[in-house]
């Protein structure tokens, strides 16, 4: 199943382990799913890691790294204008579309209260987690 991990997803995975998003990404590193990534989401990643959390550049070079490594690294050719409320929340669309992904994972509100979109789900991790459970 590929899956886009919202920047959100990611970055409370690296900095809140324990829950859910850290368990979805551990799905990831486990190979159970095919992570997509996008140079923009990695930028932002990056970027978040460095600004709000302190971390150091190699510290932050090393998690988008890894990303990459795990991930399968897409390039969206055209931009999307679908959130009106959040522009930058098209960037995670953009991914999904390119990488043909199958669900978005998100803790945005924006994202999550459409439910699905050119039919890829969109999921908050908790439910992600149930979802893959039953499979």
């Amino acid at each position: 199943m590929k899956v886009v991990l919202d920047t959100n997803v990611l970055i409370s995975a690296f900095i809140f382990p324990g829950g859910a998003p850290e368990g979805v990404y551990r799905l990831a590193i486990e190979g159970r799913v095919r992570l997509i990534v996008s140079r923009p989401l990695l930028a932002e990643l990056g970027r978040v890691l460095a600004e709000k959390f302190g971390w150091s550049g190699r510290r932050s070079e090393e998690a988008v790294a890894q990303l990459i490594r795990i991930g399968e690294l897409v390039h969206p050719k055209e931009p999307l204008r679908v959130v009106v409320a959040d522009p930058s929340d098209d960037r995670v669309l953009e991914a999904a579309a390119a990488g043909g992904a199958e669900v978005i994972v998100t803790g945005d509100r924006h994202l999550l209260r459409m439910r699905s979109w050119e039919g890829i789900e969109i999921l908050a991790p908790s439910r992600f987690l149930s979802r893959i459970e039953t499979l």
